[in-house]
């Protein structure tokens, strides 16, 4: 991946989508907007982004714009063609540098490729959700594994930058499961992961079958169980985790929007909040620390919040664990992030 990117969502909720799975309502999980944004409403949009982000601006490498929501290479080529084209004025200007887009991995022929190069298109994100054939079934994705992996040899060969999109905790998915995909999804070397947790949305078939005893969502404690997993298995293949939850937005958070399952605004808090403790807690252990001792634990300073966990809890369970009357935090810039060092 480039350096630090400033990316400008515009979103064509469902545009190109051929059915609606069993858990999706796009219109909560991103924001009600028309589904195909006109060439001026685009310009309006990626011009606000660009005069409210200036400042944010100054901190990345280079601009990009995002086609988020739909299927966008399941578009019909003119309707993908006259969408691209309206970026084309920022592209030659210099004030957007690439293109975004999201897609389903059936959905990525040679034809909508070679458009999606001509227009500066580097990156594309898939939708794949699960590699377990009775997991996309069950889910009623509309495709198989094996589509997904001529899609991902495509988009190599095409030279895009690729991300993939993965959900835990779908209809027929089990821990077992969830970690083939992962060891699958790191065999495709995807240059970022995305990666959410499903959730039981008002209006989606999905709650038909929660309410029914059909399916049964993950505890929050589960699902930052095996998103834990996965993030640690993608750390060590060095594949970087853009984002873990669900982003929060107006129409999700309003009551009754989510039925049930493992929505937190600060989902991948949580998640490195408890792999950090692991460490620490491991690394008393090793030292096998007496209750008199007072432990003093290096951490990058960006990682400062998230050890101490909501309400300092890790350091509270850490005091409890081992009989420890004081805990001190230091922040050491050496500290590579997502790693604890105890000070000897």
């Amino acid at each position: 991946m480039e350096g630090k990117r400033f990316i400008i969502p515009i979103f064509i909720s469902h545009a190109g989508c051929r059915h609606r799975c069993i858990y999706c309502d796009q219109d909560r999980i991103a924001r009600p907007v028309a589904a195909i944004p006109s060439p001026e409403q685009i310009a309006e949009e990626i011009e606000r982004y660009l005069k409210l982000g200036a400042r944010k601006r100054k901190n990345c490498q280079t601009v990009q714009a995002a086609f988020y929501g739909g299927s966008f290479a399941a578009l019909p080529l003119e309707t993908q063609g006259r969408l691209l084209h309206s970026i084309t004025p920022f592209l030659e200007a210099g004030k957007v540098h690439s293109l975004r887009i999201s897609t389903r991995p059936d959905d990525c022929s040679p034809a909508s490729l070679a458009i999606l190069k001509q227009h500066k298109v580097a990156t594309i994100e898939l939708g794949v959700h699960s590699l377990d054939n009775g997991v996309l079934r069950v889910s009623e994705r509309g495709y198989t594994k094996e589509e997904v992996c001529k899609a991902v040899r495509e988009l190599h060969q095409g030279d895009f930058e690729m991300g993939i999109q993965l959900m835990i905790g779908l209809p027929g998915d089990s821990a077992q499961t969830f970690a083939s995909t992962i060891e699958e999804v790191i065999a495709m070397r995807p240059h970022f992961i995305r990666l959410y947790p499903t959730v039981v949305i008002k209006g989606t078939p999905l709650e038909q079958w929660f309410l029914q005893g059909r399916y049964q969502p993950l505890s929050l404690a589960e699902a930052i169980t095996l998103a834990k997993t996965a993030l640690q298995r993608f750390r060590q293949a060095r594949i970087p985790v853009i984002r873990m939850g669900l982003q929060p937005t107006p129409s999700l958070e309003a009551p009754g929007a989510i039925v049930a399952g493992p929505f937190h605004p600060a989902f991948r808090q949580l998640v490195e909040s408890s792999l950090l403790y692991e460490q620490a807690a491991s690394l008393l252990e090793d030292a096998e620390i007496e209750g008199w001792y007072s432990p003093i634990f290096l951490i990058a300073p960006e990682d400062i919040s998230t050890f101490y966990g909501q309400g300092g809890q890790n350091i509270k369970r850490l005091r409890e664990t081992f009989g420890l009357r004081e805990i001190q935090v230091k922040p050491d810039p050496q500290q590579r992030r997502g790693t604890v060092s105890l000070c000897s």
